[in-house]
């Protein structure tokens, strides 16, 4: 038997394989709950979390699409009064980006050339890599997110390591034990982590259940461990604990932050880097 922790606005729900039965307008409460933390959100991570079958999440979707609860996507959902791409991916990829832009562009005044730069899946770190590529001519780099690897095929000079493991279509993103060994063989400079939401209270949360052993692994091979999260992703919570802030070194957002969120943070003793006007 398993549990899983799901945080929601603070509240810790506990599900179990062995109980934990929701009703359906419980399972659509949850799922607009999750929407509203997260803007997006997989079916294979609502089997999880609602610990019920494929089938029964799918049929879920689409009845709540039908009362117009969400709007479905390739592989999951998202807000209904959004207008997404073919994918959860994709919609996420979109969302913010000029924010992701802006702290990508951030993250390569901390880089030096010739370091080892760990990046784990994510749109955010996707912007990292782009900029990364533009601005650096020879570093090392670790990541199990295809769509960042692809951005380091024409730099020569550039070491790119992908480690083995089991592909996630959906995030174009590999996964597993296998993967995690592969991370945890290398001494990194940096790693720069994609991540769903941050609280003071509860660190580091995300939604996909995949990618969380994959950071873990990535910040217990790295010296400097980074946080780059674009300012929407401040003071929200999601459903699966990654790690609590004391093991982070810094935070990169945009300039977007809400000054009186930055001093809270600085408070609790998180340094949060951002362009300064």
């Amino acid at each position: 038997m398993y549990t899983i922790d799901v945080a929601i606005d603070c509240t810790i729900v506990r599900l179990s394989e062995a109980g934990g039965f929701m009703l359906q307008e419980e399972r659509y409460k949850k799922i607009q709950e999750i929407l509203k933390q997260n803007d997006s959100v997989k079916v294979t991570d609502l089997v999880h979390v609602l610990n019920v079958s494929i089938d029964t999440v799918r049929r879920d979707l689409e009845n709540m699409e039908s009362k117009k609860l969400l709007k479905r996507v390739h592989g999951g959902a998202i807000p209904a009064d959004d207008h997404g791409d073919q994918s959860v991916f994709f919609y996420r990829e979109n969302r913010n980006k000029e924010k992701k832009i802006e702290l990508a562009q951030l993250v390569c005044e901390y880089v030096s050339e010739g370091q080892a730069i760990a990046l784990n899946a994510g749109t955010t770190t996707l912007e990292i890599a782009k900029k990364l590529s533009e601005n650096f001519e020879r570093l090392t780099i670790i990541s199990n997110g295809l769509r960042i690897i692809e951005q380091f095929s024409n730099k020569a000079s550039f070491t790119v390591i992908v480690p083995g493991g089991i592909l996630d279509q959906q995030e174009y993103a590999l996964y597993g034990k296998k993967c995690e060994e592969d991370i945890a063989g290398y001494n990194i400079d940096q790693v720069f982590i994609s991540i769903n939401a941050i609280s003071v209270n509860k660190g580091l949360t995300d939604f996909r259940i995949h990618e969380i052993d994959i950071i873990k692994a990535m910040i217990g091979s790295a010296r400097q461990i980074n946080v780059a999260a674009d300012s929407s992703k401040f003071e929200k919570v999601s459903y699966l604990n990654v790690c609590p802030l004391d093991q982070i070194d810094m935070i990169i957002t945009d300039s977007s932050i809400n000054e009186d969120i930055v001093k809270k943070y600085k408070h609790s003793g998180m340094k949060v880097v951002y362009k300064q006007s």
